[in-house]
């Protein structure tokens, strides 16, 4: 009977999973097993030939590819870490603040803005003949002001990109704020440690894991950037290798070269598998250490 109850039991629980079973097989495993597979062939046009591993081979060596790595480089070392901070810091301002339900809203919203639209928003903000700051800049004397180019857009980039992800992030942090017992902070309180002691010395130790993931996810997003670049393309003329991501996009549907873009996405998340497994068992032995 027990041995009845239990497939019952199991074949309920695969019978709940198989939609989704089914949608991860079908949209993600079998695109990536079939992508392997066709990046060990070569390709012109329509024609196809087997070139065993020279796919990965040149993508080791072909410098346009890793000198695509400076800019998510840069958003993993300095924007994750950044935003990371001002997140913390909103995150505690939400427990301190009245109404702080209308400021989540508003920091939120950000977020939840199509891509599309944020898009033209950033555009707009940062055109040379429309931008809101013009006029601003002609009162102090200050005309023909270019925004937007190669030099600046890395910045650029920092801004949009904390724009739409700071006020996300606060709000998961908050969330893991609320999971703490106020009895911690109440008998910090009793032995005279202040609102700021309580924030630094027992709320953010024990939000790291939670900070961990969101380092992990975050950086992840650092090294797969394409939106963002992209939706600024057309106002400054970019390189087509800027990031790995869009140089895999130009080589695939600028280029046709489609097998060649195969083995640079999978390499690319090969890299981004090894930085998060870093970060992790880092993080973890930390950890450790410190039980």
């Amino acid at each position: 009977m027990n041995i009845k109850r239990k497939f019952f039991l199991s074949a309920k629980a695969y019978l709940f999973l198989a939609p989704f079973l089914v949608f991860f097989i079908l949209v993600v495993a079998y695109p990536v097993v079939f992508g392997g597979y066709l990046s060990f062939f070569g390709q012109r046009g329509a024609r196809m030939w087997y070139v065993g591993g020279g796919n990965y081979l040149s993508v080791l060596m072909d410098p346009n590819f890793w000198s695509g790595f400076d800019i998510p480089l840069f958003l993993l070392l300095v924007q994750v870490p950044l935003m990371l901070f001002i997140s913390i810091f909103i995150a505690l301002l939400y427990e301190r603040v009245k109404h702080s339900q209308v400021y989540r809203l508003i920091f939120y919203l950000p977020y939840a803005i199509p891509g599309i639209i944020a898009g033209i928003l950033w555009s707009y903000i940062f055109s040379k003949s429309m931008s809101p700051f013009i006029p601003i800049l002609s009162l102090f004397g200050i005309h023909n002001v270019n925004f937007l180019n190669l030099s600046t857009l890395i910045w650029i980039l920092l801004i949009i990109i904390l724009w739409e992800w700071t006020g996300y992030t606060a709000l998961i942090i908050y969330s893991t704020l609320l999971s703490i017992p106020r009895e911690y902070a109440e008998a910090a309180k009793i032995d005279g440690a202040n609102n700021t002691q309580i924030a630094f010395y027992i709320k953010i130790p024990l939000l790291m894991n939670t900070l961990l993931i969101l380092f992990i996810f975050n950086a992840i997003g650092a090294l797969q950037v394409f939106n963002e670049p992209w939706m600024l393309g057309a106002l400054v003329t970019l390189p087509p290798n800027y990031t790995p991501a869009m140089y895999i996009y130009n080589e695939a549907f600028y280029y046709g070269d489609f097998t060649y873009a195969i083995a640079m996405g999978l390499i690319l998340a090969g890299v981004i598998f090894a930085i998060s497994f870093f970060f992790l068992r880092t993080a973890s032995k930390q950890m450790q250490i410190h039980e």
